[in-house]
């Protein structure tokens, strides 16, 4: 099933942005099994951003389901 990504932390406090996004990111990743295009359609981001963000978030874009396993 469609696990809700976690709005609030352990602390009780709202979650980073860039969590929150990292998350998401990992979990299209999968959901669209490392189809970059349509992982960016779908995020409503282009994919030179994507692949900006998958660098920050140190996941390697030639295999990104590894990553987001």
């Amino acid at each position: 099933g469609k696990l809700p990504i976690a709005s609030v932390d352990e602390g009780g406090d709202v979650r980073k942005l860039a969590e929150v996004e990292e998350e998401l990111i990992r979990f299209a990743l999968k959901f669209y099994r490392g189809q970059m295009s349509q992982v960016a359609r779908k995020l409503g981001i282009g994919r030179s951003t994507l692949y900006r963000k998958l660098k920050d978030y140190g996941i390697d874009p030639d295999n990104p389901l590894r990553e987001a396993a």
